[in-house]
């Protein structure tokens, strides 16, 4: 019989085959890569959308009305995107140190029988839009006026004189004074609400072994009580004017503060989603989870 030769292989074939595939597989990863993209930077953009509304509402108003927010005329248009900027980076780049500011409080909420557990079921997966859009920007602003207040009454207690509510109100001129206070109350805040967002976003809850209590961590602390003294700290320092010219002062520093700390809090979901599993490590959340379920039980019980 004739004997029958196999086709040999064509080698400049399959190398052209393959690096086919290997521009398929590479073509396909930028693809999906400029998707996601491109998703991130809708919701980041409809997310923020109310921030960027009171900022041009802002401009317009200072520009071409009345004065609004402590500025007016044309030049109040740079004065307004220069201040967003520079609260927005003095409120985000803290962010970085969240991770070290969880190992340290850890050290606090990890004692003896109490330890940090992590409720699946608890855990906010994705943006929360009234959360983002009201209660957690008002929750800044109202933490960040409490500040302000307890440290003008340090500096009331060394002072010769009494201080008046001028060194609440923005300054006519920079004072590098002024700038440095309002950097450390900024980053102070800043780094406060990361770490109590952070244990209501991963469902970090408090855990008793002994009596097998669950607890959240500084639920009503870290929303009520620095938005109802934070302004009403603020309205006292006031107490020299009229009320409604008060009410006035303390909404134009809503409306100055109210787009910085928007974009701050979705800056922070996004920090969260990505750095969850670090954040979690430094919290040394313990293994174990905890159902819902079982802690209604527990509260039936008792």
């Amino acid at each position: 019989m004739p004997e029958v030769k196999s086709p040999k292989r064509n080698s400049a074939g399959s190398s052209s085959i393959l690096n086919g595939e290997n521009m398929t597989l590479n073509n396909f990863s930028v693809d999906m890569t400029e998707r996601s993209t491109q998703k991130t930077i809708k919701r980041i953009f409809f997310s923020v959308w109310p921030a960027l509304a009171v900022l041009f509402l802002s401009l317009i108003i200072a520009s071409f009305f009345a004065q609004f927010t402590f500025v007016a005329g044309l030049e109040s248009v740079w004065k307004i995107l220069l201040r967003f900027l520079r609260f927005l980076l003095i409120l985000i780049l803290p962010l970085p140190l969240l991770p070290r500011a969880c190992g340290i409080m850890q050290h606090l909420l990890n004692r003896r029988r109490l330890r940090l557990i992590q409720i699946r079921e608890e855990r906010h997966q994705t943006l929360n839009l009234w959360q983002n859009w009201l209660i957690r920007p008002f929750q800044g602003i109202g933490l960040s006026m409490l500040i302000a207040t307890k440290l003008i009454a340090l500096l009331q207690i060394s002072a010769t004189s009494p201080l008046d509510s001028s060194i609440i109100l923005p300054p006519a001129q920079f004072n590098s004074g002024r700038f440095v206070t309002a950097t450390v109350i900024a980053i102070m805040t800043s780094i406060l609400l990361s770490f109590f967002w952070s244990l209501d976003d991963l469902g970090i809850r408090h855990h008793n072994e002994r009596t097998g209590e669950v607890k959240m961590i500084g639920k009503y602390i870290g929303v009520l009580l620095p938005i109802l003294f934070g302004f009403y700290g603020m309205f006292s320092l006031f107490k020299s004017h009229e009320h409604l010219l008060a009410i006035q002062y303390i909404a134009q520093m809503a409306v100055v503060l109210y787009p910085p700390f928007l974009v701050m809090t979705v800056f922070h979901a996004l920090y969260i989603e990505k750095y969850e599993i670090l954040i979690l490590k430094k919290l040394k959340v313990a293994p174990q989870n905890v159902r819902i379920e079982d802690q209604e039980r527990h509260l039936t019980d008792h």
